[in-house]
């Protein structure tokens, strides 16, 4: 081969799990201004946990029900929603260390792609407000339908903000950004969410944490143009759910 035209192999930087590494000292920059990993209060957590639990133990999960916290922070979540034996994985190791103090059972990885656990492995899976800072929620719930058993009770719970309701579309049309929080690589509209959702589990519960609908639930308004947060419950994964389809029309 012609010397001219030979890739510049040597200009190749190997350095093994650069990508997490990256990502792992970014997530703890960011969270080095927070009160804390074991906080509880700031994004209705007490609501979700009420609403995870009841979710569970109607389709049968208890004590020996296995769940995975995809995201699990310093293990608030599963300290409070227990009913059944959680384990836990984060991409930020000084948040794993103090849900180790918390005496749970944890450890480290990149999921901002793919999730390392084998097929049909859990019960539960558990992912509060970590689908919106993942940049392919397609791949990410393609995930997450593969590592649960495919059984009628097993259950995906959740929590993520839209960014479509009526107050953040007055931003924009002021000139303003659809969401200042610089970790929000996607902004979801419920109608998106739902699709999603839907798209792998048979049966889907949300409950709207905050914004109008959530204030006036006799009203039933749109969830899309009147909730501000939303939590989720999808039971009974799709046995062949098929492939999501990438390019979807009208999600807004």
């Amino acid at each position: 081969m012609n010397a001219e035209l030979r890739f510049p192999e040597e200009l190749l930087l190997n350095e093994p799990d650069r990508r997490a590494r990256l990502i792992r000292e970014f997530y703890e920059q960011y969270n080095e201004n927070k009160i804390g990993y074991g906080g509880w209060g700031c994004q209705h957590e007490e609501i979700k946990t009420a609403f995870y639990r009841r979710c569970l133990e109607a389709n049968g999960h208890d004590e020996r029900s296995n769940g995975l916290d995809v995201g699990c922070q310093g293990g608030v979540l599963i300290k409070f929603v227990r009913v059944i034996h959680w384990i836990g994985v984060d991409i930020d190791q000084r948040a794993l260390q103090t849900a180790r103090e918390a005496g749970i059972l944890c450890r480290e990885m990149d999921f901002t792609s793919s999730i390392g656990f084998r097929d049909d492995s859990f019960d539960a899976v558990m992912m509060t407000e970590v689908l919106e800072h993942l940049p392919y929620p397609s791949i990410t719930v393609r995930e997450v339908h593969r590592i649960l058993k495919k059984k009628p009770g097993s259950t995906y719970v959740g929590s993520v903000p839209l960014d479509y309701h009526l107050h953040r579309r007055w931003k924009v049309f002021r000139g303003k950004r659809l969401s200042g929080e610089q970790t929000h690589v996607h902004h979801f509209s419920f109608r998106e969410l739902d699709r999603l959702l839907s798209f792998y589990f048979e049966k889907v519960e949300y409950l709207p944490l905050s914004g109008t609908a959530a204030r006036h639930p006799k009203l039933k308004l749109p969830y899309n143009l009147f909730v501000r947060d939303i939590a989720w419950a999808a039971s009974s994964p799709k046995q062949n759910a098929g492939r999501w389809e990438v390019v979807r029309k009208n999600l807004i």
